[in-house]
C-alpha cells in the first residue's frame, strides 16, 4: 500500500478488511454486512466507524466517500481500492486484495518494529547510529516504493478491466502515490486526450519505478495493457515483501 508503516490499528483493520471480504462474496448485502460487523468487531475505534460507515451508506454515500471521513483508519490507497470497486462493480475483488496486502503488511511491519527496537537499544549503548540501521532505512524505504509502484498498478489494471474510462482510472490510481506525484498525475490525466498514450505521462512520475512506464508503453503499443499492469503489479509486490524481509531480518 501507500504507507507500510506499523499502525497500532492495523490488526484489527486486517480482521475487519478479511471479515467483509467474505461476507460480500458471499453475496450478503452491504448494510446487512455492516449490521454483523458491528457485532462482531472489538476494536472501540473500527466500531464506532462501521456505524458510522452504515449510517452513510443507508443515507446515500458511496462507501468509499463515508471511509474518507475517518482518515486514520482508512489510507488514501485503501479508499482507492473501495472506490475501484464500487465504479467496477468488483467490491469483493477490491475487498480480498486489501485483505491479502493488509495481512502481509502487519506480518511485516511487526518484525521491523523488533528490529528497529534492538537497533535503538544498540544505538544507545554505542553512542552512536550502527551503519547496519542506516542500510536498513535504504531497503525500508526501497520497499516503499517498490509496494506502492505495485498497488498504483493492480488499481489501475482493476479499474480499467472494470471499464472505468481511462481519465478516471489514472485519478483513482493516483492516490496511492505520494505528493506531489499524485496531485501532478491527477492534473495530467485531466487533460488527456483519447488518442493519447499514457506511458509518457508515467515517465514524469518519480514516485513510480521507472520500468513500468516502460511496461505501459509495450502494454499500449500490442494492446495488452491489463496483462502488462498485471504483471508489473506481481513483479513488484515481489519485491516489496523480499526488501522488507531482508530489511527485518538482516
Amino acid at each position: 500500500m501507500a504507507d507500510l508503516r506499523f499502525h497500532p490499528k492495523l490488526s484489527a483493520l486486517v480482521l475487519y478488511t478479511r471479515q467483509f471480504s467474505a461476507l460480500i462474496d458471499a453475496g450478503i448485502s452491504i448494510m446487512r454486512c455492516f449490521q454483523l460487523l458491528g457485532e462482531t468487531t472489538r476494536d472501540p475505534d473500527l466500531k464506532a466507524a462501521n456505524s458510522r460507515l452504515s449510517d452513510r451508506v443507508g443515507s446515500g454515500a458511496h462507501l468509499s466517500q463515508a471511509m474518507a471521513e475517518r482518515p486514520d483508519l482508512f489510507s488514501p490507497s485503501y479508499i482507492g481500492f473501495v472506490r475501484a470497486g464500487e465504479i467496477g462493480g468488483v467490491l469483493d475483488d477490491a475487498f480480498a486484495y486489501l485483505a491479502d496486502w493488509l495481512e502481509q503488511e502487519r506480518d511485516l511491519a511487526e518484525r521491523l518494529e523488533i528490529r528497529s527496537l534492538l537497533l535503538r537499544l544498540t544505538s544507545k549503548v554505542l553512542g552512536e547510529t550502527p551503519a547496519s540501521e542506516v542500510a536498513i532505512r535504504a531497503t525500508v524505504e526501497s520497499a516503499y516504493r517498490a509496494a506502492r509502484t505495485a498497488s498504483f498498478s493492480r488499481l489501475f489494471e482493476m479499474c480499467l478491466t472494470a471499464g472505468v474510462p481511462m481519465k478516471l482510472a489514472l485519478a483513482t490510481a493516483a492516490g496511492i502515490l505520494e505528493e506531489p506525484d499524485a496531485t501532478e498525475l491527477r492534473t495530467a490525466a485531466e487533460t488527456l486526450a483519447p488518442e493519447e498514450h499514457v506511458a509518457h505521462l508515467l515517465a514524469e512520475i518519480e514516485d513510480l519505478a521507472p520500468v513500468v512506464a516502460k511496461m505501459v508503453g509495450t502494454g499500449e503499443e500490442h494492446a495488452c495493457l491489463d496483462d502488462m499492469l498485471r504483471n508489473a503489479a506481481r513483479f513488484y509486490a515481489a519485491e516489496a515483501v523480499h526488501l522488507l524481509h531482508t530489511a527485518s531480518s538482516g
